[in-house]
């Protein structure tokens, strides 16, 4: 009868050993997988960020500024857009690689504009959205010669306008002959997902050299 008592505790202590042997491997493969999923999102948005910067690479002149998101309630703020779009007609932009330092620089009349740039990702949700950060050097601000940006972050000084909530990047999105540069309020969560509350948008149309 002691033998059996004997047996049954060595069963349960082997069990106990290979059931937190067992744990011990679920964890250490749940953080592989872990790992691997972190690293696959890090090389997803990382060749979302190089795609862009290669594409945006280039000349480029300004061909409209628009209202992102137009209604009732935006007719000002479009008509203020409209009249700010006209001076911006003669604007060009060139993007280019120095020692491996992206440059900006862009000419508007007498205004003059120069610096460097880096395209980043922001997460939200699980989807990761590209904005691009301009690092002046000289010249005004991208924001204020884009947008006509008042020191809150307002595009065009619209503070009545539904979603201009203090910016703080600008979006963007690029095609081998189109860019598009938004400045946005808030990102907001619904039933599509996350979209952009309100905006200005300047697009700009490739010019080969």
């Amino acid at each position: 009868m002691k033998v059996w008592i004997i047996f049954g505790i060595c069963v349960l202590m082997l069990t106990g050993c290979k059931s937190a042997e067992y744990q011990k491997m679920q964890a250490e493969r749940d953080q592989l997988l872990k790992n691997y999923e972190d690293l696959r999102e890090e090389n997803s948005e990382l060749k979302l960020k190089d795609s862009i910067t290669d594409t945006l690479l280039g000349k480029w002149k300004f061909l409209n500024l628009e209202m992102a998101e137009s209604g009732v309630t935006q007719e000002v703020a479009e008509a203020k857009a409209a009249l700010y779009a006209l001076e911006l007609k003669n604007l060009t932009l060139k993007f280019f690689e120095e020692k491996g330092i992206y440059h900006y620089q862009g000419k508007k009349g007498g205004t003059e504009v120069f610096g460097q740039f880096t395209v980043i990702t922001v997460r939200y949700g699980d989807e990761p959205f590209p904005f691009i950060r301009f690092i002046r050097r000289t010249g005004p601000e991208m924001e204020k010669l884009l947008f006509a940006a008042t020191e809150d972050g307002r595009a065009l000084g619209l503070s009545s306008a539904p979603g201009y909530d203090t910016a703080r990047d600008i979006s963007i999105s690029v095609t081998p002959d189109r860019l598009y540069l938004t400045m946005h309020g808030k990102m907001q969560s619904g039933p599509a997902g996350w979209v952009q509350s309100g905006g200005v948008r300047c697009y700009f149309e490739r010019v080969e050299e």
